[in-house]
């Protein structure tokens, strides 16, 4: 292999046309150019002097790089124990699809993993929280029908049962979804703690590992807040809730942010009384506040209190206590926030910078401050959805073996699991008339317009659309059952910058929840209550 010191890169793409160059070389039968090092690696038969002559041709300098010298990037150490292309820390979403990734192009790659294999997701995070949420929308038909002639006759609720089924389906896709998935892939997995000792050294429960790269993936976990007496109450995590095997009679729930209205409401289709209580004044800040409102009105109906501008002061045994009142709750679940899986990690000594929120800084192509080292997924901060750490770990892993990829979050889809739903993408209205002015122009389509709810019986819900002054596509947000499934259409719409007559003019099929987006479109210019059901 040829090691080639390059001058001359500025940014990504001229690593790209490096590239592009050095493969296009006879005899060239593998290239990976480090950016920001300015470091190029080639293997094949080609001579130093056609490499060099095909960069400096491309516009960039280059000439043979000493591996004694500064700024060389080290080669894996092939036939020694422990050495590897990239060795990635976490077995969550991140880590898997990395080691995937690397793997897929020809990468020797060892997953290390401290705790449980598979990381939050498949463990405590969206497979059993999803899970529990099915169970509690089953118990709520047995005892609503909500159909014209179909009788409820009620449900019988076994939650230890419910609990033996999610913990049985959370065990299968342990098995058949990460470490079968990664054996067959020639993936080696590691149990133990990593921690870097130097910015080019890592140790697993003190054995040394080599690599020519290192991801950071270990995600983030629940912090709770500074509330007096939380540390001596009934206090549960999500961590807890999702693998609880006893259901409480009552539960005071802390944060109105999707994780602690989607468990509110599997608990209490479940059978407990539940409370929630959120310090600002509305429920889902982050979504769109009219959507929020109205989903907040269907939570209501099912019997979740719920208590915004409640600042929890403190907490004594049963009780948690608000400037406004009393909640008591056998178990009190805080659902208020996350922070990354840092500790323990050595990153101080690897050169790591972290943010001042305690997460790994990193750029758009997943790179932290040590040019040997890159993170993924939660722990770097990123928008805190599977399908985002799935990507940020596929982007690492490639820009690790030499790449030069970038991570789009331009339009990223968002979805609140609850009964009705709330989906969304890009831009609430309150936020594109701060960003682009007042000439933004929002409509919204109630599921009593929409076909497919009337014949369902179940009117709950109501899509919106945000556009600007051109029409071009700002935001689309949906309440609805299973709203989740329609809103990729409007992340793809958002994405490439689509107007909403394009939408229009798109084919929707009859009798779905999709035909909702076209539907909604069409509200910007005429009323739709003057529209045929079917033409």
């Amino acid at each position: 292999m040829v090691q080639l010191k390059l001058s001359g890169l500025t940014c990504e793409g001229c690593a790209q046309t490096v590239d592009r160059a050095l493969s296009g070389v006879p005899g060239v039968e593998r290239v990976a150019v480090y950016y920001p090092e300015g470091v190029a690696e080639v293997e094949g038969e080609a001579s130093l002097e056609a490499l060099v002559r095909a960069v400096r041709e491309a516009g960039y300098g280059a000439e043979p790089l000493d591996p004694e010298r500064p700024g060389a990037v080290p080669k894996p150490m092939v036939g020694e124990k422990g050495s590897y292309d990239l060795v990635v820390i976490g077995s969550g979403s991140a880590g898997v699809a990395a080691a995937l990734e690397a793997a897929g192009r020809g990468a020797r790659v060892l997953v290390v993993e401290g705790g449980t294999l598979g990381g939050t997701c498949v463990n405590v995070g969206c497979v059993p929280s999803k899970t529990l949420l099915r169970a509690g929308e089953a118990a709520q038909r047995a005892r609503h029908a909500g159909f014209p002639g179909v009788e409820a006759r009620g449900a019988k609720v076994d939650f230890a049962e419910v609990a033996r089924a999610r913990d049985g389906l959370v065990g299968e896709l342990r098995e058949r979804k990460y470490r079968e998935v990664l054996e067959a892939a020639g993936v080696a997995i590691k149990q133990g703690r990593a921690r870097f000792t130097a910015p080019d050294r890592l140790e697993v429960d003190g054995e040394p590992l080599a690599a020519r790269a290192y991801l950071v993936a270990t995600g983030a976990e629940p912090v709770l807040p500074p509330i007096p007496g939380l540390e001596r109450g009934r206090v549960w995590t999500y961590l807890d809730a999702t693998t609880t095997r006893e259901r409480p009679e009552s539960l005071v729930v802390i944060g109105a942010g999707p994780v602690g209205l989607e468990l509110a409401q599997a608990f209490r289709r479940l059978g407990s009384r539940v409370v929630v209580l959120e310090a600002q004044d509305r429920i889902l800040p982050a979504e769109d506040e009219e959507l929020a409102a109205l989903l907040r009105g269907y939570l209501e109906e099912e019997g979740l209190q719920i208590v915004t501008g409640a600042r929890v002061e403190r907490i004594e045994g049963r009780e948690v206590r608000t400037i406004g009142g009393v909640y008591e709750g056998e178990r009190v679940l805080v659902a208020t926030g996350r922070r990354a899986r840092t500790r323990g990690l050595g990153l101080e000594d690897a050169g790591v910078e972290l943010d001042t929120a305690g997460f790994v800084r990193v750029n758009d192509a997943l790179r932290t401050s040590n040019p040997r080292v890159l993170a993924a997924g939660d722990v770097a901060g990123l928008p805190q959805f599977v399908y985002i750490a799935a990507q940020s770990g596929r982007v690492a892993a490639q820009n690790a073996l030499g790449a030069s990829a970038t991570l789009d979050l331009t339009a990223v889809p968002r979805v609140t699991f609850t009964d009705p739903a709330l989906a969304a993408v890009g831009l609430g209205e309150a936020e594109a008339r701060a960003r682009h002015g007042e000439d933004v122009r929002a409509a919204t389509l109630d599921l009593a317009d929409l076909p497919r709810a009337l014949a369902a019986f179940d009117t709950r819900g109501r899509f919106k659309i945000v556009v600007d002054a051109g029409g071009r596509v700002l935001g689309l947000h949906v309440v609805a059952p299973e709203a989740g499934d329609v809103i990729a259409e409007g992340a793809l719409v958002v994405r490439l910058g689509l107007g909403y007559r394009e939408l229009i003019e798109t084919f929707h099929p009859y009798l779905t929840l999709a035909e909702g987006v076209r539907l909604v479109a069409q509200a910007l210019d005429q009323d739709v209550h003057r529209l045929s059901c079917c033409a």
